[in-house]
């Protein structure tokens, strides 16, 4: 599939590992140049950029705090100095906490929002000026528990990537007049090493007994869509958010996919006695 991508500058944040690792690698098969964004893991952002260059493509590292508008803006600007613009922005860096309301300190839910939705306030209010040049695509990287309630987040967190939903519904009106697009990608529970950590392998092997697809998004399903709305053929798409979730969240009450089936059966076997 052509995406019209070759060519292209983009700035992952978090871009050096897990998932924005997988969209910094998936953007650099397409012909795009990637600065890498990282905040204290330099030694993986180094080995992702290396593995770009292996792809014959360009990569730099960049290290900054996504919550400090000042780093922010220093960051792309030396980006823009040494290859001349901004095509794609991924807003991606994110952390994760969890515990009770009752049990969290105020500086843990100012720490979600300062990263989570100030960085992606930040990253795209820094990109404004030199996307309006000749367009661009912001792809902010949100979650499932943004839109429903989740077992398996905090309340900080989830209003966090709720945040990042309203901005990105808002930011897409306001720059649309420029060809700008603004999307967000909305993953489930994503399968890393700290989301095993987090949740535990037996309890996520349970809970995935429940999604339709039988399967939780990888990483490289999140990259293969932020690759979409990053392209040509996304072009008509703007302020959407897609989610990434196996089917886990169609309204179908609070029953298990088996479940859901053995009571079908069983009603049809009555209708046919």
């Amino acid at each position: 599939m052509e995406t019209g991508l070759q060519g292209k500058i983009a700035l992952v944040t978090g871009g050096g590992r897990g998932i924005g690792k997988a969209i910094s690698l998936a953007l650099a098969r397409e012909g795009v140049d990637v600065a890498i964004n990282c905040v204290s893991d330099q030694a993986s952002a180094e080995k992702t950029a290396k593995e770009i260059r292996a792809l014959e493509r360009r990569a730099m590292v960049m290290v900054a705090n996504v919550a400090s508008e000042t780093e922010v803006n220093k960051m792309v600007q030396r980006i823009i100095e040494e290859w001349g613009t901004i095509d794609i922005l991924v807003n991606n860096a994110g952390v994760s906490h969890v515990a009770l309301v009752e049990d969290m300190e105020k500086s843990n839910w100012d720490r979600l929002f300062d990263i989570m939705a100030g960085g992606t306030f930040n990253c795209s209010k820094a990109v404004i000026p030199v996307m309006k040049r000749r367009g661009g695509k912001i792809i902010n990287i949100s979650s499932v528990a943004g839109e429903k309630t989740t077992q398996n987040a905090s309340a900080n967190y989830v209003a966090a990537k709720a945040a990042v939903l309203g901005f990105t519904r808002q930011l897409a009106y306001e720059l649309g007049p420029f060809n700008i697009n603004v999307n967000a990608v909305c993953p489930w529970t994503v399968i890393t090493p700290l989301s095993v950590a987090a949740v535990g392998r037996e309890e996520l092997e349970r809970i995935k007994q429940g999604i339709p697809l039988r399967d939780y998004p990888k990483p490289e399903d999140v990259a293969d869509t932020v690759v979409f709305l990053a392209s040509d053929r996304a072009r008509m798409i703007t302020g959407y958010s897609i989610r990434l979730d196996g089917g886990m969240c169609l309204p179908v009450g609070s029953r298990t996919w088996d479940e859901y089936v053995r009571s079908h059966k069983e009603a049809v076997k009555g209708k046919t006695k």
